[in-house]
């Protein structure tokens, strides 16, 4: 063989590895064999145990909610006679119901996560108005690198300057 031979080979490998690629990279079906018809088979297996599962799911639901309105219509008339002066006696706000804790603020950290995690830990309800008030031009890009204690009795205002280190 002589060398203009072997450079032909080499550039007919060369271009059916070309043309193989581009036929993968677009889906062309070049005659290769293809097991597309197996997926259909499993895609249809799939959504019917989806639809069985979200039967269960909803059977459930409607089950869990019967035996909750039960235990309520029983706990209600066992209690009817205590509920008025507990009723009473409640009206004062409970110390016990505030949440603490600990609040990590490390580096590049975002509003949306440092909102996320203070309504996730039960701090605030609303994270949607903790993230705009830390991206207000007064706090923005001004979170301190820290751990910080936070309750659910502080106000937002309390916590964004805290967590800034603003002047009270």
């Amino acid at each position: 063989m002589n060398k203009s031979s072997i450079r032909a080979f080499g550039v007919a490998l060369f271009l059916v590895g070309a043309l193989l690629s581009v036929a993968d990279r677009f889906d062309l079906n070049i005659g290769l064999p293809t097991v597309a018809s197996t997926n259909d088979k499993d895609v249809e297996e799939l959504q019917k145990q989806l639809e069985q599962a979200t039967k269960e799911i909803a059977s459930l639901k409607a089950q869990t909610t019967k035996e909750t309105v039960t235990e309520n219509t029983k706990e209600e008339n066992a209690t009817d006679a205590t509920a008025v002066s507990e009723h009473a006696e409640s009206s004062t706000p409970d110390s016990d119901d505030e949440v603490t804790m600990t609040l990590q603020i490390y580096s590049g950290i975002t509003p949306y996560i440092v909102a996320q995690k203070l309504e996730d830990g039960g701090i605030i309800t609303n994270s949607v108005e903790m993230e705009l008030l830390l991206a207000n031009a007064k706090y923005a890009r001004s979170l301190q690198i820290g751990s910080y204690e936070v309750n659910s009795s502080m106000t937002l205002e309390e916590i964004a300057k805290l967590i800034t280190g603003k002047k009270q």
